[in-house]
C-alpha cells in the first residue's frame, strides 16, 4: 500500500534534536518502613509460563539507554497478516549520524532483522503504528521529532517524510486511511493533528485547551507527552496523558472536587480523550487525581496516595468493544491517620479499566514498599516504572509489563557501584496478566530469563496481543539490556546496550481449569427434562449486551433470565419453572450480533 502512496505524498525533511529534561519535582520523603514481609502469593496466584521465546538482540545497540519519558511510546507492533514485527528504535550512535540520536526502523522476526535509518539524520523519540483496516491495510507509519514528522514506509528502503508541527514529542495512530497525531506543543499546550492523505496536508483539529475546564482540569503540560492507542478494528482511538490541574473557577474552589479539605486546584491528573467512531467525535474523561487516598480502596497499605506528576509513566490499550485499559507507575506516598504527614513511600503498578472504573494494584506489595527505591534508581526509573498494557481484540486477555528492581537472595535491592560515587539497584522486567478482561490478575513475577549481570529495562509490549490459536495469546516485547545500571545519557558513562526482542505466551494450559472463550455459544440446559429447575450455560467472546429469554411453543415470553451487559467468558443461569406448566419451552440467547435458541422439556 505504501508504495502506491509514494507518487503523491509530499516529502519534507527537516530534523533537529532536543534533550529531554528529567523530573526533579519529587520531594524527599521520610523513610518509615511499612510491612514489607507479605508475599505476593497472598494476593495473586503465581502462574508459570508454558512457552517462552528467549529474547534476541535485533542488531542495533544504543548508549542513550532509555526509551520513553512520561508516556509509553509504541515502539513495537506486530503485523499478524505477514508475520512480521516492526520496531522504531531511538539509538545513539546512529547508523548514519554517529554523534547524535537517530530513529531506526527494524523489521523481521527473531533472528532475521533489517535495520534502516528513517530520515538519515538526527532525530528522536519515535512512535510506530500500522493500519489494520481499509485500503491502507498494512501501511506502517512512524512519528518522530523535532520538528514533529510523520514517516510513511514504502515497504522497501524508503520513507516518505513530512513535517506536521514545529514542536516535539509526537505520537500517532491509524484509523483506516486517517492518521491521528499529537504533540506536546513545545510543552506549553498539547496539540492534536490529523491527516487524511498520508501527510500531504495536516489539520490541527484541537488541543487539550478545547477540553477545559471540564472534565480535564488543565493548567500546564505536566507529563511532557501525549500517548495514543486504538482498538484492532480501529473504531476506537484514544489520546491520553498526565498534566497539571487547573483552578476550578473564579474562586479557585469547587465543592464537587475536594480532597482532604482542599479544592483540587493544582492536582495533577491522568486523562483520556476517546473516540468511538474512528475520530469523528471525541469524549474526554479524567480518571485519576494526584494525591487521592480514596483512589485505591483495595490496596493493602492504608492511606496510600499516588502522585501523577511529571514522568508519571502511563499507558493505555483499547478492546474492540471500546473498553479502555490503563496502567500507571503508581509512585506515591503513605500518609498518617490524619492525612497530614508523609510516613513512607510506596511504588505499586496501578491498573484501571473503563468498565469497572476502579483502580487496583497488580504488583507485589513486598516490592512496592521497599523504601530504598527512592534513593537508588536509574534514569527516570523511580519505583516500579514504565508499565505498558496490551489487550486482545475481544478484550478478554490483558497483559502488563514493567521495569522493577532486581532483588538479591534476601529479597533486598541488588545494588552496584557507579564508579564509586553512588549506588544504584539493578533492574529486571516484571509482568502480570488477566484472562477475564482485567477483573482479576495473575501476578507472574519477573519476566523469565532475566540476567543477574544486566539491567533489563524499559520493557514495552505491543498494545495488541496476537491470537496465535484458540487457546494462545502472545505479547510481543522490546526492551534494553543495559550493561551499566543506574547510568543514563546524562551521566557521561556510556555503553553499547543491546535492544532485545522477546515474546510471552499466555495459554489455556498454563491456567489449569480456566479456558479462553473465543466464540459465542449457547449450551443445552441440564438436567433435561427437568423439574422444577434447570441450569443454562452460555459463553460470549467479548463484552456484549446480553438477553436470555424463555418462550412457550406459541412464542409467548414466559421468563427473562438475563438482560444486562456482560463481560467475555462463561456464564451460568438457573431457571426456576415451578410456576409453569409441563411442556416444551424454547430459550433464546442474544449477544451482540449472535442469536441462538434451544429446546427444553419441563415434566412435573
Amino acid at each position: 500500500m505504501a508504495k502506491r502512496l509514494f507518487t503523491f505524498l509530499l516529502c519534507v525533511l527537516f530534523v533537529a534534536i532536543v534533550a529531554q529534561a528529567q523530573d526533579n519535582s519529587l520531594d524527599t520523603r521520610s523513610k518509615i518502613l511499612v510491612d514489607d514481609n507479605k508475599a505476593a502469593e497472598q494476593f495473586y496466584p503465581q502462574i508459570a509460563p508454558t512457552k517462552i521465546t528467549a529474547g534476541v538482540p535485533i542488531g542495533v545497540t544504543t548508549d542513550y539507554d532509555y526509551f520513553s519519558n512520561s508516556v509509553i511510546r509504541d515502539q513495537i507492533t506486530f503485523d499478524q497478516t505477514n508475520n512480521v514485527v516492526h520496531l522504531a528504535n531511538m539509538i545513539r550512535p546512529g547508523l548514519v549520524t554517529p554523534a547524535a540520536r537517530e530513529v531506526v526502523h527494524t523489521f523481521g522476526l527473531s533472528g532475521s532483522w533489517t535495520n534502516q535509518s528513517v530520515t538519515g539524520a538526527q532525530s528522536g523519540w519515535p512512535h510506530i503504528d500500522q493500519s489494520l483496516t481499509g485500503s491502507a491495510l498494512g501501511t506502517v507509519g512512524i512519528a518522530l521529532h523535532v520538528p514533529n514528522q510523520l514517516a510513511i514506509w514504502d515497504d522497501g528502503t524508503g520513507y516518505i517524510v513530512s513535517t506536521f508541527a514545529p514542536s516535539s514529542d509526537p505520537s500517532l495512530q491509524f484509523s483506516g486511511e486517517n492518521i491521528f497525531l499529537a504533540t506536546s506543543g513545545d510543552r506549553i499546550q498539547f496539540q492534536f493533528y490529523s491527516t487524511a492523505d498520508f501527510g500531504v496536508t495536516f489539520t490541527n483539529w484541537d488541543s487539550i485547551g478545547g477540553y477545559h475546564p471540564t472534565p480535564i482540569w488543565w493548567k500546564a503540560n505536566g507529563g511532557v507527552e501525549v500517548g495514543m492507542s486504538k482498538s484492532a478494528n480501529e473504531d476506537h482511538v484514544v489520546y491520553f496523558g498526565t498534566n497539571q490541574g487547573n483552578t476550578l473557577g473564579a474562586g479557585g474552589s469547587s465543592t464537587a472536587h475536594v480532597f482532604n479539605g482542599y479544592a483540587r486546584d493544582s492536582a495533577d491528573v491522568f486523562w483520556a480523550i476517546h473516540s468511538t467512531d474512528g475520530g469523528t467525535n471525541w469524549s474526554p474523561k479524567t480518571f485519576a487525581w494526584d494525591g487521592d487516598v480514596t483512589m485505591l480502596p483495595s490496596y493493602h497499605t492504608p492511606n496510600y496516595a499516588p502522585l501523577f506528576e511529571n514522568f508519571a509513566q502511563v499507558d493505555m490499550a483499547v478492546s474492540n468493544a471500546g473498553v479502555l485499559h490503563a496502567v500507571a507507575n503508581g509512585y506515591g506516598v503513605v500518609l498518617n491517620a490524619t492525612l497530614d504527614t508523609v510516613i513512607a513511600d510506596s511504588y505499586p503498578v496501578l491498573y484501571w479499566n473503563s468498565n469497572a472504573d476502579t483502580w487496583v494494584s497488580i504488583s507485589d506489595e513486598a516490592i512496592d514498599t521497599i523504601q530504598g527505591i527512592i534513593d537508588y534508581f536509574p534514569t527516570n526509573c523511580l519505583g516500579q516504572s514504565y508499565p505498558s498494557i496490551s489487550v486482545s481484540e475481544n478484550g478478554q486477555v490483558v497483559y502488563a509489563l514493567w521495569t522493577g528492581p532486581q532483588l538479591d537472595a534476601t529479597g533486598g535491592l541488588d545494588t552496584a557501584s557507579n564508579g564509586g560515587t553512588a549506588m544504584y539497584f539493578w533492574r529486571d522486567l516484571y509482568h502480570a496478566f488477566s484472562t477475564n478482561g482485567g477483573t482479576t490478575w495473575n501476578y507472574g513475577g519477573t519476566f523469565p530469563d532475566m540476567s543477574s549481570t544486566l539491567s533489563e529495562t524499559y520493557g514495552h509490549a505491543a498494545q495488541l496481543l496476537e491470537q496465535v490459536d484458540a487457546t494462545t495469546y502472545r505479547a510481543h516485547i522490546v526492551y534494553i539490556a543495559d550493561q551499566t545500571t543506574g547510568v543514563g545519557p546524562f551521566d557521561g558513562i556510556l555503553t553499547d546496550n543491546d535492544i532485545v526482542y522477546a515474546t510471552f505466551d499466555i495459554t489455556a494450559a498454563s491456567l489449569g481449569d480456566e479456558q479462553f472463550v473465543n466464540s459465542f455459544e449457547l449450551g443445552q440446559n441440564y438436567p433435561n427434562p427437568f423439574n422444577p429447575s434447570t441450569k443454562i450455560d452460555y459463553t460470549i467472546s467479548e463484552r456484549s449486551a446480553v438477553t436470555l429469554k424463555v418462550y412457550d411453543v406459541l412464542g409467548n415470553e414466559v421468563a427473562s433470565l438475563v438482560n444486562a451487559t456482560q463481560e467475555a467468558g462463561k456464564h451460568t443461569v438457573n431457571f426456576d419453572a415451578s410456576k409453569l406448566s409441563s411442556g416444551l419451552y424454547i430459550y433464546t440467547l442474544s449477544a451482540g450480533n449472535f442469536t441462538s435458541s434451544k429446546k427444553m422439556m419441563l415434566l412435573k
